[in-house]
């Protein structure tokens, strides 16, 4: 089945929770590195819990928590060891099926409980890291196939900045994944990088209806609009249903 664009209009008459209590809510927040996904989804999360709304946050890296995914439990290391080892990974395909099944493992463990979660906000998700890896090698048409074996979300919010930007605001904090395996982490083999990752993003996007958000607004003001948009996201087909992504 061909994936559905889950969005709906911003309606005057909506408001900020409207929707969130018919079921549970897959949100996926994308975006390149550097555009503010992890901060935002932690922010989300914290919002949604103080307005009283059942959330949880995930990240591929849950795998090491048995409590939030107990299927991952026989993983027994930390997460700069587990980092380092899936870099050393021999190929970009193999690199790319241990992180969707990283994301596939964590985010079912939440679908699949009846008492889960009701909105499950999926930090990067699959989005960036099959975009990276296609350009660092994996088949395009392979990845994409597989990353629709995961549970889709709902509502992908798009977090969109320039390159440059993404830089000034990351530029202490770099790894060479992010740098197009550039080991020196020079800054034009970041942007060079991160420009193929947005050309990606932006085709997907494009054609499978995610939500755009101007990542130039304050952490206060995003952090209302991603809530807001959240809210605005009417569940009424099942969360994750799996589909096959557009090529």
């Amino acid at each position: 089945m061909r994936f559905r664009s889950k969005l709906r209009g911003s309606g005057s008459q909506s408001t900020p929770l409207a929707g969130l209590e018919e079921s549970k809510v897959l949100v996926a927040i994308a975006g390149a590195d550097g555009a503010g996904k992890t901060t935002l989804s932690r922010q989300v999360e914290q919002a949604l819990l103080h307005m009283g709304v059942e959330a949880v946050r995930l990240d591929r890296f849950d795998i090491l928590n048995p409590t939030l995914s107990p299927a991952s439990a026989f993983i027994d290391t930390d997460v700069q060891t587990l980092r380092n080892s899936v870099l050393q990974m021999p190929t970009a395909t193999a690199r790319l099926l241990f992180m969707l099944w990283s994301m596939a493992v964590t985010v079912s463990s939440h679908l699949d409980q009846a008492d889960a979660s009701r909105v499950i906000i999926y930090d990067s998700y699959w989005m960036k890291h099959t975009a990276a890896e296609i350009i660092f090698g994996a088949d395009e048409k392979a990845a994409l196939a597989t990353a629709s074996l995961l549970p889709q979300p709902d509502i992908t919010l798009y977090i969109k900045l320039r390159p440059e930007e993404m830089y000034r605001r990351k530029h202490d904090d770099l790894v060479a994944y992010e740098c197009g395996m550039d080991p020196a982490c020079h800054p034009e083999s970041f942007l060079q990088h991160q420009r193929r990752i947005l050309e990606r993003l932006d085709s997907w996007s494009q054609r499978l209806g995610w939500q755009e958000i101007d990542g130039t607004q304050s952490l206060d003001a995003l952090v209302a609009e991603l809530v807001r948009r959240i809210g605005e996201a009417r569940a009424t087909w099942k969360c994750g249903e799996p589909a096959t992504l557009a090529l």
